[in-house]
């Protein structure tokens, strides 16, 4: 039933959809008997009226798409279908395939809601606070409650991560070089400690707790470049820049920048060829450190590998990569902020990261928007979606 709704409402939103409300007497009578109980099959306001209450059910994120799509948002008021959706790709700084792949994913909850009547959509979108302002829901959890639904920000980061149930994840982390190492790194060591030579061990401890308090059942190992030799995982996550990661490295020719290496002791500035641009850590006059660059890659393999890379100058960009997409619900609504923006495409982000009387502060895209997004459009070509580096550059 699900399904042969979701064809009716396909078929709803092309042309001026909605605008001509009598289009709902294409709706297939099973479809208004759903909607309008006992059947009304030809009350226009009927179908309509009960038609916008199962729309506004929806999650806010499918609910913008559906009343994009069917022509119930002034700001993208088209007579078109495609028109809308180029629009509403316009407005979010992404492709239109994108717009279209979210929508059809809504339009399917939509028909969910439909076919199963208000029980349904209760379980469907209960409308916690979880699902529509996520900032107040804080500890992860996998006890199976509304706030760790489909729709809740935890089961939105374990889509982010690509996590499902038993996935495994492979962690490299950046290595100190041999000669900086304390002796207890070395095997030989009486006292040996293997995360002794363990470069970003901050970035590494956040990101393996915060990945198991996700998915308890996510097979999580870690491993120092020198260690891995292994391609068959489902999800690779680089920590550290190319500097002192040699796995990194290998990435560095499908990416759109690089570090350009200095002696130790100095900054790495992050380079972008392509935008003649080159920035680096920002200092007081007293040498103290005011902010790095955190620098997100995301990588698709044909394989269906997913290959995170997490950089940045110093150590304080690379611990704020790692905390943008899985610092709680706030990583959630970033996850949201990017999602919208590239879809399913590889990605760089590039954004600030702070340390203020000693915390790790975490960026908020929603409210301050990223320094640089570039969104893949092929295996080694980026296009560059949001570019606010004078916002950087400024004294």
């Amino acid at each position: 039933m699900a399904a042969e709704i979701k064809r009716d409402l396909q078929r709803l939103r092309q042309n001026a959809a909605l605008a001509e409300p009598d289009a709902v007497l294409k709706l297939s009578l099973v479809t208004r008997e759903r909607l309008t109980s006992p059947p009304e099959a030809g009350d226009v306001i009927a179908v309509v009226t009960a038609l916008r209450h199962r729309v506004a059910g929806l999650a806010a994120h499918a609910r913008r798409y559906v009343e994009v799509e069917l022509n119930w948002d002034a700001g993208h008021h088209y007579m078109t279908l495609t028109e809308r959706q180029e629009s509403l790709a316009q407005e979010l700084g992404c492709a239109s395939k994108t717009v279209r792949r979210h929508a059809d994913k809504a339009l399917g909850t939509l028909a969910l809601h439909i076919a199963g009547g208000e029980e349904a959509a209760a379980i469907l979108n209960p409308g916690s606070r979880a699902t529509e302002t996520p900032e107040l829901v804080d500890e992860p959890s996998r006890s199976g409650g509304a706030e760790d639904s489909p729709g809740s920000w935890q089961g939105s980061l374990r889509d982010f991560w690509q996590l499902t149930r038993h996935s495994r994840v492979d962690i490299v982390c950046s290595e100190i070089p041999e000669e900086e190492r304390p002796e207890f790194a070395d095997p030989h060591d009486r006292n040996y400690l293997r995360y002794a030579k363990f470069a970003d061990l901050d970035s590494l401890i956040f990101t393996r707790t915060r990945l198991a308090q996700l998915d308890p059942d996510v097979v999580i190992r870690d491993f120092s470049p020198s260690e891995y030799f292994d391609s068959d995982t489902d999800t690779c996550i680089v920590i550290g820049g190319p500097p002192w990661n040699a796995k990194y490295r290998e990435f560095l020719p499908q990416l759109p920048f690089l570090f350009e290496p200095h002696a130790l002791g100095e900054d790495d500035p992050l380079v972008i060829p392509q935008l003649d641009l080159t920035l680096g850590p920002r200092w007081t006059q007293d040498s103290e450190l005011v902010e790095d660059l955190a620098v997100f890659t995301r990588l698709t393999l044909a394989q269906g590998t997913t290959v995170i890379l997490l950089g940045g100058c110093l150590t304080l960009g690379v611990l704020g990569a790692a905390k943008c997409f899985l610092q709680g619900a706030r990583g959630a609504a970033n996850a949201a902020y990017i999602t919208e923006r590239v879809g399913d495409q590889n990605f760089v982000l590039v954004t600030e990261a702070r340390r203020v009387g000693g915390i790790s502060d975490m960026a908020d895209l929603t409210r301050t928007p990223p320094l640089l997004l570039l969104a893949a459009t092929g295996p080694t070509s980026y296009t560059t979606l949001i570019d606010n580096t004078d916002r950087y550059l400024r004294p």
